[in-house]
């Protein structure tokens, strides 16, 4: 069983992802390291031995690193990808536990998509609510079932994108995981949270509480892809309402706090609008 690891890199030329890229690639047959920085480091990575280093010198969006990451495993012939982000330090034993309940459930009868790890707060050591995300407890197995799981730390079968797709590379970045869990649910994959695999994770700039709830803060350019990005999914039929309906709740929020509350107001404020006169303007496209 052949398992190749895909990171991808964004001026990520620092001492914690080399070391994560080391942890991860000892748990692995490979790491393929799509690089999205307008300049190469491949020497961080250098005494990596199983690692492949491969350059885009521009930012082409996680979903087409990703997608030049899937198309060298099926070049490579691996059974199995696993997506890991360079702040996320995988766990020891990580890949094995994830690849064996991938088998269990498997040999249940699941028509398993993906299996992926349990998001925890870096700064805070409390997990990260699942919300909408979650659509079952599966505590005899000791899983949660969930209609996505994330980048960081997850485990899919390479047919999985023969069958489906790769990524949307129109999204860019935001959504880009959920899209696709989404579009593979649609052909009756399952997607699960192994609760043995539990990652150290931050997402956008750490969280605060808005309105009595804690809320992952984002850069002002995230802004423009997530409200284009979600008025685009609106108009897809096998997105979730339940996420629809959060989200929608979210950004509206958003929309009212960040640009007369957080420092640079102006930026977020045009790439808000900017997000949603793209969103009306135009419609994404599935790879």
């Amino acid at each position: 069983m052949k398992i190749i690891a895909i990171v991808v890199l964004y001026n990520d030329n620092t001492e914690e992802a080399a070391y994560n890229v080391m942890m991860l690639a000892r748990q692995v047959d490979k790491v393929c390291l799509v690089d999205n920085s307008a300049d190469a480091c491949p020497e961080r990575f250098k005494d990596i031995g199983n690692a492949v280093y491969l350059p885009q010198y521009q930012n082409k969006g996680i979903a087409a690193a990703q997608n030049v990451g899937l198309r060298y495993a099926f070049e490579q012939g691996a059974d199995y990808v696993l997506f890991a982000d360079p702040d996320s330090t995988t766990p020891e034993q990580a890949v094995d536990m994830l690849s064996e309940t991938y088998q269990r459930l498997v040999g249940q009868g699941y028509n398993v998509g993906g299996v992926g790890s349990v998001a925890r707060n870096k700064m805070t050591q409390q997990m990260y609510p699942l919300r909408s995300n979650l659509l079952r407890e599966l505590p005899e197995l000791n899983v949660k079932e969930v209609t996505y799981t994330m980048n960081s730390i997850s485990l899919y079968p390479t047919q999985l994108f023969k069958d489906v797709g790769l990524m949307d590379e129109s999204l860019f970045i935001d959504g880009v995981d959920c899209e696709f869990c989404w579009r593979a649910a649609t052909r009756g994959f399952r997607f699960l949270l192994d609760n043995n695999v539990v990652i150290d994770h931050v997402l956008g700039m750490g969280t605060k509480t808005i309105g009595g709830k804690a809320r992952a803060m984002t850069p002002p350019f995230r802004m423009y892809y997530q409200y284009r990005n979600f008025l685009w999914l609106c108009r897809r039929d096998y997105v979730p309402r339940k996420w629809l309906l959060e989200n929608g709740r979210n950004y509206i929020v958003k929309a009212l706090y960040y640009p007369l509350m957080v420092a640079p107001r102006w930026r977020y404020l045009k790439n808000i609008c900017r997000g949603i006169a793209a969103g009306v303007r135009l419609q994404g496209k599935n790879s």
